[in-house]
């Protein structure tokens, strides 16, 4: 599902980034100085206040708004189903949800990387709303690193059973789960074809594969997107790298208004 954002994400910010006027004077300084900056001088590294709970649940709410529009106006399955008592129809759904079933027959791509990516987008909203590891590089030997991956591990996880089953869920809005007719209820007692809608693969696929996207993505930001940074001076070359190096963050970036390439701890 995270694959148009990306796209769009990446042909914006590309023509953007390369319209961008500049005037003399940048010009000049930005033959003189790089545009890297290390995070100790970044002028946003303050004392750490821990987490900022309004602003990431506001962040969260925006994503959730921009998955479900793309929902709707992409899945004409779903755009019917929005019609009916709203309660009961979720009510349903959740109940005939197969939670003894690993695939919901969903393509690989969407299973095996929207989802994962989907996670990630969360867990780097709760990332940028953490004092305590938004301003700093990936560093496994820091416990305040290690703890906040286990933290965005938990909020991705009931970002994931929300998503899936809770009142702004794909339950509640389109009822996906619900069987399509009365005998796809009873599909094994009858003797016909089941088609099965649901299974727990993306409940579990978002935070563990999001918490895995997280920690790479964070990888080539701090080895590879930085040797970019100090290497070439381009401030287009620069936004548009640091957009592919981290897809996740960039979409994050969109729901507190930054730009995608915006990076608390540098320039």
């Amino acid at each position: 599902m995270q694959k148009l954002y990306f796209a769009i994400v990446s042909l914006c910010s590309i023509g953007i980034a390369a319209a961008q006027p500049k005037s003399s004077a940048e010009s000049d300084a930005a033959t003189t100085v790089s545009p890297y900056r290390p995070a100790q001088a970044a002028p946003e590294a303050k004392p750490s206040k821990g987490i900022h709970w309004d602003s990431l649940l506001r962040d969260w709410w925006l994503n959730l708004v921009m998955q479900h529009t793309e929902r709707i106006l992409k899945e004409s399955k779903t755009r019917e189903q929005l019609s009916g008592p709203f309660f009961k129809g979720w009510l349903n759904t959740v109940s005939m949800y197969k939670f003894d079933r690993w695939d919901d027959n969903d393509k690989f791509v969407t299973s095996y990387l929207g989802h994962p990516a989907q996670g990630a987008i969360a867990a780097a909203i709760f990332w940028q709303n953490n004092d305590r590891v938004r301003f700093s590089d990936q560093d496994f030997h820091s416990a305040a690193y290690r703890k906040a991956l286990l933290q965005a591990f938990a909020f991705v996880t009931i970002d994931a059973v929300q998503w899936k089953l809770g009142p702004l869920s794909e339950a509640s809005i389109g009822h996906v789960g619900y069987p399509a007719h009365w005998w796809d209820r009873d599909c094994h007692s009858l003797n016909i074809r089941c088609e099965p809608r649901t299974g727990i693969n993306d409940l579990v696929l978002n935070e563990v594969g999001g918490t895995a996207m997280t920690i790479g993505f964070q990888w080539l930001d701090k080895h590879v997107q930085k040797r970019i940074e100090k290497r070439f001076q381009s401030r287009a070359l620069i936004d548009t790298t640091r957009i592919f190096t981290n897809p996740p963050q960039s979409v994050a970036n969109i729901v507190r208004f930054r730009a995608p390439w915006f990076r608390d701890n540098r320039r």
